[in-house]
């Protein structure tokens, strides 16, 4: 069990620790002179001193830091209906009810009620929209004999005991005996991990419905990162994008 409480000295060690497993060049091999040297040790202390600040906050559970690509609509028809509301209180207070104010204040109220509308119709058209999108893509993929091949080669070679791990070394071992159906297997693996961080990625990008994801293919998710995530480590790794959108929506679905 992890502890409940972690001191900042260890934060701080913590971070190092991760940094020091990419396995980087040590710093005299850069040639810096003092003045440089100086100054990348005193910025990356206080870089760790920051990140060790900021994980004090840490909960085992992990929000998905989804984006919401309709903001930016929401936004604007905020400003849009804020401005024609204020105008429109400005008139009436400066006009003292005059008549001829009253096609001002009802062309303010039109546009606030145009904006919000704009708002209303395009947020319900935008979440049918995701939703249907969503939907048609795991009920096609699923459906495609490719997947299904891949799914197929996949379980014929590493089986499905979670606990045989599927790691870099039996991959690349599998590539290389020169028989087709090894190599095939090889192929399912990336294959079935791409596509999850195919739909991993459109959930953080808000191009598709977590919710649906979640409920649909929450534990198909699960299983197949477990049994390869000693291969996603490496790859990983070696190259901190890779499959790093699945790492994240996994990590959102693990138990608190």
């Amino acid at each position: 069990m992890g502890q409940g409480y972690r001191s900042w000295e260890e934060r701080r060690q913590i971070v190092r620790s991760a940094i020091a497993e990419t396995g980087q060049p040590p710093l005299s091999s850069f040639d810096l002179t003092p003045s440089e040297e100086v100054y990348f040790r005193a910025r990356s202390a206080k870089l760790v001193d920051q990140l060790a600040r900021r994980s004090s906050n840490f909960k085992a559970y992990y929000a998905l830091p989804a984006a919401k690509p309709f903001g930016y609509v929401i936004g604007l028809s905020s400003v849009i209906a804020f401005g024609a509301i204020s105008a429109g209180v400005y008139v009436y207070l400066r006009s003292k009810g005059a008549v001829h104010t009253y096609p001002l204040l009802a062309a303010s109220a039109t546009l606030a009620i145009a904006a919000i509308g704009w708002w209303v119709a395009g947020g319900i058209s935008h979440r049918n929209t995701i939703r249907q999108n969503t939907n048609n893509l795991l009920f096609a993929r699923f459906s495609q004999a490719p997947f299904g091949d891949a799914m197929h080669r996949f379980h014929g070679v590493f089986g499905n005991d979670l606990t045989d791990r599927v790691s870099n070394d039996r991959v690349v071992a599998l590539r290389t005996t020169g028989n087709d159906d090894d190599r095939r297997a090889a192929t399912s693996v990336t294959y079935l991990l791409n596509y999850f961080e195919f739909i991993a990625s459109g959930v953080l990008r808000g191009d598709l419905d977590q919710t649906i994801v979640r409920d649909n293919i929450r534990g198909v998710v699960i299983f197949y990162y477990d049994k390869c995530e000693p291969y996603i480590r490496v790859a990983n790794k070696r190259n901190p994008k890779t499959y790093e959108s699945l790492i994240k929506l996994r990590t959102h679905y693990r138990e608190p």
